[in-house]
């Protein structure tokens, strides 16, 4: 037997230790869905996280170990996640399929907005926009947008009187005005209440469909302009209104904070929509000697003077808000009705001075002991979602 040995083999083994997921969790809620990952670093460090909902197709990478993909419309989504070191290395790949089966009203609206202004009767205020606001907000303008929405009645075909349409959305916030003029099966016989009335016989103008439209004084208890003091604030809106559209839809309304300030009348009156904005909204003043605050924390209130400015077709935002009387801009502004009604913006120059809308439609001003018509606006909570409806009247928008 030959003393002959054989080459040496060498094996040589991996020591490297691979990330570890340690639990992951992948859950839907509304029209997002958040992915969460729990793992551990093992020969390098942990260097970021990939997250895809369309099957790996592309990635978002991110430093955090939670991602949420929001604004998604209904659909199903394959998601798809790993974790990465810092010497390249991938951990597994973990995934579920997850379905969208709602979608925020706020997201909706915006979905519906493609990119060209005036598509759809949307337009963005960003710092793009014409002679726009500049905060980001996507507003309805024009003759008559599909933005109707039935609120405070499940019925087949939505009664009148539950009409609502939508001013604009506002951050993650649906801001709605009721389509017409509020009566006192509403707002009740109390508080700031009037026993004088408007006649549809009597006033050509008015494009509503009620046959008589009670009145309702800004604030004749303490006969100033200061919204906190106002019956109609605290009775009539934010106490017989929520009572009377019973609590299951007063719950989908957000408290807000509305901007009480207001300011004089060559700031806001004799200003185009854009500078109105700017003057009671951003830069609100106070100057007389009854009311310093500025804001008002409450449920319901009414349109602000600029709304009406931009729901008007872009051709008249140019044109200032005293002016919007002539069929030019009525005939193209959705929220113009016809008949004399209250504002939430007050001069803050005169103690007893609102704005109002006039029956012609020109932004005007008159005492608030005066009686006028007038529609609640309100915000509705982020989380309310969008069921079905195409926006018009006779098929308006139905909410969850």
């Amino acid at each position: 037997m030959s003393g002959n040995v054989s080459d040496k083999c060498y094996v040589y083994f991996d020591k490297y230790n691979s990330i570890t997921i340690n639990n992951n969790s992948i859950t839907s809620n509304g029209n997002s869905i958040t992915i969460t990952i729990d793992a551990t670093a093992g020969t390098g460090t942990i260097a970021k996280y990939l997250y895809s909902k369309d099957n790996g197709v592309s990635y978002v990478q991110s430093a955090n170990n939670t991602y949420t993909f929001t604004g998604l419309d209904k659909g199903t989504y394959n998601i798809k996640a790993y974790v990465q070191d810092s010497n390249g290395k991938n951990s597994e790949i973990i995934s579920k399929t997850i379905e969208i089966t709602s979608i925020t009203l706020a997201d909706y609206v915006k979905s519906l907005y493609t990119g060209t202004q005036g598509n759809n009767g949307i337009y963005y205020h960003d710092a793009n926009l014409t002679n726009g606001a500049n905060d980001n907000s996507y507003r309805y303008a024009g003759a008559n947008p599909n933005n109707y929405v039935c609120f405070g009645s499940t019925e087949t075909s939505c009664p009148t009187d539950n009409l609502y349409r939508i001013i604009g959305v506002f951050g993650d916030k649906v801001k709605l005005i009721k389509y017409d003029y509020a009566n006192s099966n509403l707002l009740g016989e109390n508080g700031e209440y009037s026993r004088d009335t408007y006649s549809k016989s009597k006033f050509s103008t008015y494009k509503g469909e009620l046959t008589t439209i009670n009145r309702y004084y800004w604030n004749l208890s303490t006969q100033t302009n200061t919204w906190s003091e106002s019956s109609l604030n605290k009775v009539n809106l934010n106490k017989n209104f929520i009572n009377n559209i019973r609590s299951e839809w007063a719950a989908k309304i957000a408290e807000t904070t509305w901007k009480v300030g207001g300011n004089t009348f060559a700031n806001i009156g004799t200003q185009p929509a854009k500078t109105a904005y700017q003057n009671e909204i951003v830069s609100p003043v106070t100057t007389n000697t009854t009311d310093n605050a500025t804001t008002y924390n409450a449920k319901v209130g009414l349109m602000y003077a600029s709304d009406y400015g931009f729901a008007a077709a872009p051709s008249a935002w140019a044109t200032i808000l005293g002016n919007y009387h002539v069929e030019a801009i009525t005939d193209v502004n959705w929220m113009y009705m016809g008949l004399a009604e209250w504002t939430i913006s007050r001069r803050a120059d005169i103690a007893y001075g609102v704005f109002v809308v006039g029956v012609s439609g020109n932004l005007n001003n008159n005492g608030a002991t005066s009686a006028f018509a007038l529609r609640p606006v309100f915000y509705l909570s982020s989380s309310v979602t969008y069921v079905e409806g195409d926006g018009t009247q006779n098929s308006p928008i139905r909410i969850n």
